[in-house]
């Protein structure tokens, strides 16, 4: 094969990111791609499993304007970084690129794909940070370019089927791809599943909004109420971090729920959730969640480990039959203290759904099969 170059391209997600770095770029690196990645980073360039990565400047937390600003200035700079590098192909991959992504398909005449990893307006509808008068036009502008990546780019790849839903019936969009953030089999496979005591009841992972904390506190409640205590491990990032301690403290649950806001390395993730028996997943019945699939549920599984999560349309496809997890409405507290309360009582029946779980992500739900439908869409386009 000749070599061809590929440039992906995101200025808002972290450079070692799951799916953009260590599935996506590493695969098509491994594929033998010249793979180089434009992200935020504290140093100019790296190179790191034989992907190329560029520095757009790093992520600073700032008061809003200046915030803006910076963001404003990480797309210029991808701008000129992907200028420079001319590519065979440009693989974007924040929904804010997609004006940069046409003018490189209209000057440079470059293959262009647009990655959207969730149902970008509706997350813009559920966003507390962002004036309620603003969110409705805010969403209807997002639409627009969505639309015009659709019907201008070379392929639109989605996370799941939902999301590929709106881009071909909504959107119009002439080529689209399913992908999905299955995981990676050397990570989790390697592990095997959690001790029966382990140090946890439940975990969860990634990033922790309010409201999953705010259905975690119910449950918690409803759970001392039937006279059970259980011990629950969150990690990630938490943008209300400071929120979520007094609260903890307020309801008088620190005995109960350990909270770690610092980012865990994509290679350390399965150590620290086999720490608890019970994978949780509290998505409450919102837009975005109606389309997406939560990607820690797979992890769960590959980790030989029952669940206990929200009974939402995306999820159902892989779980809905009950035989490695436990679907409850959303927002039920009571329906989720139950199950629970079900799983940490009988163990035989965790076991089993566990290792349930753990023979469909080995037999379908992996990584190392997705990335074949990545690989034959490079192949198609170049």
């Amino acid at each position: 094969m000749v070599e061809r170059r590929i440039v992906h391209i995101s200025t808002v997600h972290q450079p070692f990111d799951q799916r953009i770095f260590y599935r996506e770029c590493a695969s098509l690196a491994s594929a033998g791609y010249e793979t180089h990645l434009l992200a935020p980073l504290p140093v100019t360039e790296l190179e790191r499993r034989g992907v190329y990565l560029h520095s757009v400047g790093a992520l600073v937390d700032q008061r809003l304007g200046l915030a803006l600003k910076r963001r404003w200035q990480r797309i210029r700079q991808a701008a000129v970084l992907a200028r420079r590098l001319q590519a065979d192909l440009y693989h974007l991959h924040d929904p804010e690129l997609i004006p940069l992504g046409l003018w490189l398909k209209a000057k440079r005449r470059a293959r262009v794909v647009f990655d959207c990893h969730e149902n970008n307006a509706a997350y813009i509808r559920q966003k507390r940070h962002v004036p309620a008068l603003l969110r409705g036009g805010l969403a209807v502008g997002m639409e627009a370019l969505e639309r015009l990546a659709s019907r201008s780019f070379d392929a639109i790849i989605t996370a799941d089927r939902g999301v590929a839903d709106l881009y071909l019936h909504r959107f119009g969009a002439r080529r689209v791809v399913t992908i999905h953030n299955f995981p990676q089999l050397d990570l989790f496979l390697q592990q095997p599943p959690p001790a029966d005591d382990a140090p946890f009841d439940l975990v969860y992972h990634g990033t922790i909004p309010r409201y999953h904390l705010e259905v975690t506190f119910a449950v918690a409640e409803a759970l001392r109420r039937r006279g059970r205590q259980v011990r629950w491990l969150f990690f990630g990032k938490c943008p209300e971090a400071a929120w979520a301690q007094a609260e903890i403290a307020r309801r008088g649950l620190q005995d109960d729920i350990m909270l770690d806001a610092n980012l865990v390395p994509h290679e350390q993730v399965a150590v620290r959730v086999r720490q608890a028996k019970i994978g949780f997943i509290p998505l409450p019945d919102l837009p975005k969640f109606q389309h997406n699939i939560p990607t820690k549920l797979f992890e769960f599984m590959a980790l030989g480990m029952p669940t206990v999560l929200s009974d939402l349309p995306p999820s159902r496809p892989f779980v809905g039959d009950g035989r490695c997890a436990i679907m409850v409405p959303p927002d039920d507290s009571e329906a989720y203290a139950e199950a629970i309360i079900r799983l940490l009582d009988d163990l035989a029946l965790r076991r089993a759904m566990g290792a349930e779980g753990r023979a469909r992500v080995m037999n379908e739900f992996n990584w190392q099969r997705e990335a074949q439908y990545l690989l034959a869409l490079y192949t198609e386009l170049l």
